[in-house]
């Protein structure tokens, strides 16, 4: 079943790099690429303690307009690092790809304040406590800003889940703080 989950992503991300430049065509709005680094600590969730855990992660993202206030971001995760400290030198360590949706409440200039939302499919190695899956998602919530320099500041509400892949799917929560600038 692993294989198939490392088949299934690989194909995924092929597509999704094949979509990007049709993606990118569409001259009406003009696209940006994102930059940014964030991380930040697990939460203790219902039975779930995970107030040790530390998440860190880098994104890169092309963020296309689609109406005056949303855009749609396609995103790369090349560093997925989740540290635990319940299971001692345990890092969890790989990479994902996904999808964002933001909402500017500035209309047209895709700066200032935003909400997001977004969703990744991560494959890792090392697993999750409680977890039983190399193959996990990264959803997310969050408020951000952007600054009329390039530079943007975002804080979320992430959850790590298997979406039952595994019968073990504990999932895990964090609180991060990302800062990037665009290009």
């Amino acid at each position: 079943m692993k294989t198939n989950a490392v088949k299934i992503s690989i194909f995924a991300l092929f597509l999704l790099l094949s979509a990007m430049p049709l993606y990118a065509a569409d001259g009406s709005r003009p696209g940006k690429f994102n930059i940014e680094l964030s991380g930040g600590p697990g939460l203790e969730m219902g039975c779930t303690d995970r107030s040790g855990d530390f998440l860190l992660k880098s994104l890169l993202e092309f963020e296309k307009p689609i109406s005056p206030r949303f855009s749609l971001g396609l995103r790369l995760l090349p560093i997925f690092l989740y540290e635990q400290q319940n299971k001692g030198d345990d890092t969890v360590w790989g990479a994902g790809f996904g999808l964002g949706l933001r909402f500017y409440f500035e209309k047209e200039s895709y700066r200032g304040v935003y909400l997001e939302a977004n969703t990744h499919a991560l494959g890792h190695k090392g697993q999750i406590e409680g977890n039983g899956s190399n193959l996990n998602f990264l959803s997310a919530f969050g408020v951000g800003y952007g600054f009329q320099n390039g530079m943007h500041t975002v804080l979320r509400y992430e959850h790590i889940s298997n979406a039952g892949l595994d019968r073990r799917n504990r999932g895990a929560d964090a609180i991060t703080l990302g800062l990037g600038f665009t290009f």
